[in-house]
Parts: structure tokens; sequence; C-alpha cells
């Protein structure tokens, strides 16, 4: 992993998509820069950079493979300073989204998922008394959402997601209508809707201010809208795998500070905040804050300076370049003189170790991944395949997930691999057996 000082050094990041080509330029750390899009909260074009992030990614993504991480002069909101256009983000949501193959596929997760929804609704519940209100949950992904209020007696339900699959499943859940669509594209043709849900979007959204000013239009005068995003003031309180939070969809780092400036920006009078925290795995965690807002016409549009977020980014990025090079050490000690590499899992955690680590250049022959969305596709010119299509060998499988490791090296075994299996949180080769 670069130090600081070779970081500082500009340089360019280049992705080939298609037919078209993305060139963004990657500022030197901690200088002030005019950003290529205007800050979410504020609009804002000018913020310091804290980070540069890179990927290596599949062929088909029509993203950048880079991006700086700044944090706005005005109101110390961060976030990343992509290049990508909205409508390219809502393509990607459309085709290819991680849910369309259905809840999750191990069943602790899935367990984990209905859990962590049944106490948002009971939440939401709590909120609205009347179980004849319109909700609408905007990128409900297949519904889990939807059915755990349906459970709470709500009967006017209705889902929207760019996936035109999660949108069919949504709708198979009795009560529930469910549209292809997102915060950017809503369907005209519905009454006002009482309630709206953004569970996890905010976050994914490059445009988020005229996106919920556009959403406003399809809300009752005195709609409530509940928001939950991750919790940049605390991802370094969570940092389980490196970077995790800098990836290809989050690009925006809310606190409880910035998404109440976000609200009143808007329009819309927060009630109730908090923070909280999810699994995102067994014994991991995740920081998340929520907030309960109310559409107001009068609300006062003022804004708070966040004055912690720069601080806590640092921190979380000066422990997540600590675990980055201790999964390079275990990389580079085991991934030598040209042994081949099966690299299962093609996530956001991969897409930086083909750039931070030893993988960079290890003889990698296969890539594995369990979700038929990212199978067939093409990753540094190596196809992506189902675990079925592997059979046992002399190859090291590198288990390049932090969070699921525990599930894919089950998965392993119940294929009766017997390669040698490496997990980037221990530093010794491991036999399915063992």
């Amino acid at each position: 992993m670069p130090t600081v000082s070779r970081c500082a050094r500009a340089s360019t990041i280049v992705a080939s998509n298609e037919s078209r080509v993305t060139v963004q330029q990657v500022a030197p750390l901690h200088k002030s820069i005019a950003t290529s899009r205007p800050c979410p909260v504020c609009d804002h074009r000018k913020g310091e950079v804290l980070h540069a992030q890179k990927f290596v990614l599949p062929e088909d993504q029509k993203l950048t493979a880079g991006y700086n991480v700044v944090v706005c002069e005005v109101c110390g909101a961060a976030f990343a300073d992509t290049t990508v256009r909205q409508r390219h983000y809502d393509e990607l949501y459309a085709q290819q989204s991680r849910y369309a193959a259905g809840p999750a596929a191990h069943a602790s997760d899935n367990d984990r998922d209905i859990a962590r929804f049944r106490d948002m609704a009971a939440a939401v519940g709590r909120r609205v008394p009347d179980r004849s209100a319109r909700i609408v949950d905007v990128g409900c992904a297949n519904g889990q959402m939807l059915a755990a209020l349906a459970q709470l007696g709500f009967s006017s339900l209705s889902g929207i997601d760019p996936s035109p699959a999660c949108a069919q499943q949504a709708a198979a859940i009795p009560g529930v209508a469910a549209y292809a669509g997102s915060l950017t594209k809503m369907p005209e043709d519905v009454e006002p809707y009482d309630v709206v849900i953004l569970s996890h979007v905010l976050e994914h959204v490059r445009d988020v201010k005229a996106s919920l000013t556009y959403l406003k239009r399809f809300v009752t005068a005195s709609a409530l809208i509940y928001v939950e995003v991750p919790d940049a003031s605390r991802y370094v309180d969570f940092a389980w795998s490196p970077f995790q939070d800098f990836n290809t969809e989050h690009i925006n780092h809310f606190s409880l500070v910035s998404l109440g400036n976000l609200m009143r920006q808007c329009g819309v009078r927060p009630v109730q905040a908090a923070a909280k925290e999810i699994l995102s795995a067994p014994g991991m965690p995740y920081p998340a804050i929520y907030c309960f807002a109310e559409v107001d016409a009068k609300v006062p549009a003022t804004l708070e300076k966040d004055a912690d977020l720069k601080e806590r980014l640092l921190a979380y990025i000066r422990v997540s370049r600590e675990l980055m090079d201790g999964i390079d050490a275990r990389l580079t000690e085991n991934v030598r003189n040209g042994a081949s590499v099966i690299v299962w899992g093609t996530g956001e955690l991969t897409a930086k170790l083909l750039v931070d680590t030893a993988l960079r250049h290890a003889n990698i022959v296969r890539f594995v991944d369990s979700n038929p969305i990212n199978q067939g596709r093409v990753l540094r010119g190596i196809p992506i395949v189902a675990p079925s299509d592997l059979h046992s060998g002399d190859e090291i499988i590198v288990v390049a997930s932090i969070l699921h490791h525990e599930a894919i090296v089950r998965a392993v075994r119940a294929l009766g691999l017997r390669n040698p299996v490496l997990r980037l949180t221990t530093g010794a080769l491991e036999s399915p057996s063992s």
C-alpha cells in the first residue's frame, strides 16, 4: 500500500467501459479543489481531498475506476467526487442489482435481514398509527421491508426499485403494488403517498437534492419520510474490511449533522434522528443513522457546519490503510512464484485488492462468485464463474471477503474442493479438512 507521501502525487484514473472511456483526475491529498459535482448537501463546489480511491471493475461496469473522497469546505459533508452521471447509476441498479436473485443466499443472512426489517417496520409503525396510510418504499429491493409492514397490518403498500426483477418479487407479496423505477423516476399515475421510506438509498444518489425535491411531487402536504443511511462519523469504529465504505455505489457519506442539513435544505423538517447499528455479517455490526422527517414548506434551510466528520474519516482512512497493509503482507507471503490463484468473491473488496495488494500481479486463473448476477461477466480479462464450475486442484483459493469469509469457506468444503484456502484475516494456508 502506498504511503501518504506517495499517494499525494496527482495521478489519472482511466476506465474502459464498452465504447466509452472515462478519465478522472485524482488530486493530491489534503488539497482544496474545485469539485466535479456539487456538495450533495449545500451545492458548494470546493472541497478538501481526504483519500483517492481506485478500483478494478468488470469490463461492462459503466462507472469510473476511482474518485476523490472530499469534504465540503462550507458544510463539512463528505462525498465521492465522481464524474459518473445519475443515469449510469440508475442503469447499474436496474441491470445488476445484487438483490435481483432474491433473498440472501445464506439462511443466516436472510434471517438477519428479516430481523432488521421487522425492527425498522416497528419503528415506522410507532410513528404511523393509521394502518391505511399510503406507504411507499423507494429502493425496496425484493420487498422484505414491505412484507414486515404488511405483517403489522398496513394495507396500502407500494414498492419502487430500479431492478424489474426486484419489483416483480416485491409485487408477489400479498397486498403490495410494485413498480420498476427509482427516486429519479417515480410512477406518474399513483395517488400521493403519506409515508416514504428511503432505507439505504441516499448514499447511492448523485443528485440528492434534486431527487428529494422531485419526490415531493408524489407525497401529501405533510408526508412523513423515513431515511436511513450509513453513519460516516462511525466508520472507524466498525472497520472490519479496509475502505469498505469507499466503494463504487456509496458516493455520499452522511453524519447526523449533514443528514439534518440535507433534510432542511429540501424543505423537510427532521422530527427524530439517532444512531443505530445493524448486522452486516455475524458478529460484525455496521453503523447507521436514521431520521424521521415531515414535509414542511416553512422549515428554515439552515446549515450547521459538521466540525467532526473530517477527522473521523481521516481516522477511518488510517485504520483502513493498516488493514490493507496487513492483507497485502499475507497475500505477498502466500501468493508468490507464479502460484495459480482462484479468487472467490468479486465484490467491492476485490475491486480494491486488485489495485492495492499482491493480487495486482498474481497469476489469477479464475474468479468465482455465488451471485448469478455476476457470473459470466469479465474481470481483468478473466470470466467470473459459478462455484459449481470449480474442480479440486493445486490452485490457492483466496477468500476475497472479510464479512462473509466463513460462509465462503463452508461453501468450499461443501463442494469437496481439496484446494488450499487463504483467508485474508489469517496468514496460513488451510485445507478444507483442517
